[in-house]
């Protein structure tokens, strides 16, 4: 019989005695029946007296994770016994995933310490300080490295560079359980940057139209994780306002139908950038209008002379299909050409194109909503 919450024993029909789990500090955790309290699986597991960096490592978790701690303690020390419960019982009774279980066993036959059975605990802070930064570092540089690497994969990579980096030997150096949590917390962050909707920038720079004659004026609205094309629209660089606010309706119109409507949209837009036109005095108070709306943190903007094209030429490149971006013209052409509705409609095509080819890749939640601070944002640029 398995009990999940105390984990009390692996076979149905074995006697147990009353018991509580007492913390170090007198504290009672909570009650049930086991043959063997917290004290004695303490002295089991470390030896008396505990080790001083196993009490710092005690005295820091809530109750919450102490009383897991002991349960945890109990099944790897039943693990090491004469009569081990399976694998699957273990995993079942500390409530980990099976490959989970292996990696907590191993790490723990390593080196029995608190710290190899994943509850978050540590030495004190100024311990955890001396190795969370150089980690948070290293970790971006493993990652990219190997970026379709396993979780596993590349916790030992980054044990190994922080090595590499510290000269602490593999025994000294943090658990590889703790290490793991930095692999997961920059997954987890490059998958929410990656969402879509969680950045978001826009662009305006020159470009060429297949069968047609002179420099036109792309607006783009650009998802910076998944470079899919938002927004898009022909316009003047003179024109700024009027050339963006063509984009945003025309994103507007486009996340709610197929293909972006399906897209596993971010919680929220955290960040955007505007690439201001040729009309810079016409955007004087843009500033302080976003203040205004609430929005002081978006539509940063870039008035830098080589700005046109900041963003299309590393998200989408010199071509999209066929336009081909000229940034460098944008601010040197004396005039632009008026797009005809032909014009606009091949432009549109290319655009969809472009999704079309991007679309399988980016995580797809039917249902999900774009971010309210981003439909918000568009909405307020639609108005010209």
């Amino acid at each position: 019989m398995i009990d999940r919450k105390f984990n009390l024993c692996y076979d149905a029909g074995v006697e147990e005695k009353p018991f509580e789990i007492i913390g170090m500090d007198g504290t009672v955790l909570t009650k049930g029946r086991r043959s063997g309290g917290p004290n004695l699986l303490l002295a089991g597991a470390f030896g008396i007296p505990m080790p001083a960096e196993e009490q710092a490592m005690w005295k820091s978790l809530s109750d919450e994770q102490k009383a897991v701690a002991i349960l945890r303690l109990r099944v790897l020390l039943d693990a090491d016994g004469l009569k081990p419960p399976t694998p699957e019982q273990a995993a079942a009774y500390t409530g980990l995933s099976l490959n989970r279980w292996y990696e907590m066993f191993a790490a723990w036959r390593e080196k029995r310490s608190l710290s190899r059975i994943g509850i978050s605990a540590d030495l004190p802070r100024s311990r955890k300080m001396e190795y969370h930064d150089v980690m948070q570092r290293l970790v971006v540089g493993v990652v990219d490295a190997d970026p379709k690497g396993s979780v596993r994969r590349l916790a030992l990579a980054l044990g190994d560079a922080y090595t590499r980096e510290t000269g602490i030997s593999e025994d000294d150096r943090p658990s590889y359980i703790t290490i793991r949590k930095f692999v997961e917390a920059e997954l987890r962050r490059r998958a929410k940057a990656e969402s879509p909707g969680h950045h978001v920038v826009f662009d305006c720079c020159a470009c060429e139209l297949p069968h047609a004659n002179g420099a036109y004026v792309a607006f783009l609205v650009i998802d910076k994780g998944s470079r899919l094309v938002l927004g898009a629209a022909l316009g003047d660089a003179d024109e700024s306002h009027a050339g963006y606010a063509l984009a945003a309706k025309d994103a507007l119109d486009r996340i709610r139908r197929d293909p972006l409507d399906r897209l596993g949209w971010a919680e929220d837009l955290t960040q955007s950038e505007i690439v201001i036109g040729r009309d810079t005095g016409s955007w004087a108070e843009h500033a302080a209008d976003m203040i205004a709306a609430g929005m002081r943190e978006h539509l940063q903007p870039s008035t830098k002379a080589r700005r046109f094209g900041a963003y299309v030429r590393p998200l989408i490149g010199l071509r999209m299909g066929r336009v081909k971006f000229t940034p460098g013209t944008t601010f040197t052409a004396p005039s632009f050409a008026k797009p005809s509705a032909d014009d606009v409609t091949r432009f549109a095509v290319e655009v969809d194109v472009h999704n079309a080819d991007l679309v399988p890749g980016v995580d797809q939640a039917a249902g999900r909503q774009p971010p309210a601070t981003l439909v918000a944002l568009l909405k307020r640029l639609a108005k010209g």
